[in-house]
């Protein structure tokens, strides 16, 4: 399985000279979203091999996936 980041397409790009504000979202997140919470991990075990699980904050490793979960990210 696989995961791309990707924008909302609810959510038009202004047009240049475009007066209209962006459409606003209904929740606009107040920290970190779940998106920010997986791209940190897998990129921290791309370059260290081993993470923070995002899941229940176990050892997560590249190999093996996490430890106390079972998570992975593949």
């Amino acid at each position: 399985m696989t995961a791309v980041a990707t924008r909302d397409p609810r959510v038009r790009p202004p047009e240049s000279g475009s007066a209209e504000p962006p459409a606003a979202r209904l929740f606009e997140p107040s920290g970190p979203t779940l998106e920010d919470a997986i791209v940190a991990t897998w990129d921290e075990l791309a370059a260290a091999g081993h993470a923070t699980c995002p899941v229940c904050s176990g050892e997560m490793s590249r190999a093996n996936g996490c430890e106390t979960c079972g998570s992975e990210l593949a």
